[in-house]
């Protein structure tokens, strides 16, 4: 029984992820080098958030992250849809550099660079960001500023979103906050928390629509995102 137990501390002690306090905003940090992370991302969008259970749609989003370097770290993500029917939805590949060390500026920047397409090929998208945060020994606060373009065979299709939040240190283990995010289709505001630590973690966040919304988008998001980290 020692043994087990043992065994079993051991074994998380040897996971070493990159705690996320939101569900939408990148904050300042990547993979350290040499480790690498699981995260989980479930989401429900409502197309009613008087009715949630009104054309609800589920998305699962599985992610493997790996430390490149002390500021580079690269991801694999597989994405999947459910309404009618469970449907693989595409990958994503992903690119994270940070600039200096933390508090090092006045705002740490870093660069986010992604490629998203359908399994078919007949779709693919370019992402950008720039994530500006600051931490402190309590708060941390960041904001995405984010250029999408799309590229069907069709047309091609460029817009600019944003993302950001603010995060407060409850205690050793619990964060709560806000998250704002938006596009010219829709602007969304929620509360959201955060509760591990190093480890293993998750954060849950919600998004309701401010004002109208449009281009098919959701009145109501929930997201949950599960990190574990394993050397």
């Amino acid at each position: 029984m020692k043994k087990m137990f043992g065994g079993i501390i051991l074994a998380f002690s040897l996971l070493l992820a990159d705690q996320r306090h939101f569900v939408w905003t990148y904050e300042y940090k990547t993979v350290s080098k040499g480790e690498v992370e699981f995260e989980h991302y479930y989401t429900t969008s409502h197309p009613n958030s008087s009715d949630l259970s009104e054309g609800m749609k589920t998305g699962h989003q599985l992610e493997l992250e790996i430390g490149m370097n002390e500021k580079y770290d690269f991801a694999v993500y597989h994405q999947f849809e459910q309404q009618n029917s469970f449907v693989y939805k595409g990958y994503k590949l992903r690119w994270r550099y940070r600039f200096g060390e933390k508090n090092q500026y006045f705002i740490d920047p870093l660069l986010y660079l992604e490629y998203h397409g359908k399994p078919d090929f007949s779709e693919h998208g370019i992402e950008t960001k720039i994530i500006l945060a600051k931490e402190t020994t309590n708060m941390i606060i960041s904001f995405n500023p984010v250029l999408e373009i799309e590229i069907e065979e069709d047309e091609n299709e460029i817009e600019a979103e944003y993302a950001a939040g603010l995060s407060y240190k409850i205690n050793k283990l619990l964060r709560a906050g806000f998250e704002i995010k938006g596009s010219e289709n829709g602007h969304y505001f929620g509360p959201t928390i955060s509760h591990g630590v190093h480890d293993i973690w998750f954060s849950l966040g919600s998004a309701f629509a401010v004002g109208a919304v449009k281009g098919e988008k959701p009145d109501m998001e929930i997201r949950m995102i599960m990190g574990i980290g394993i050397k």
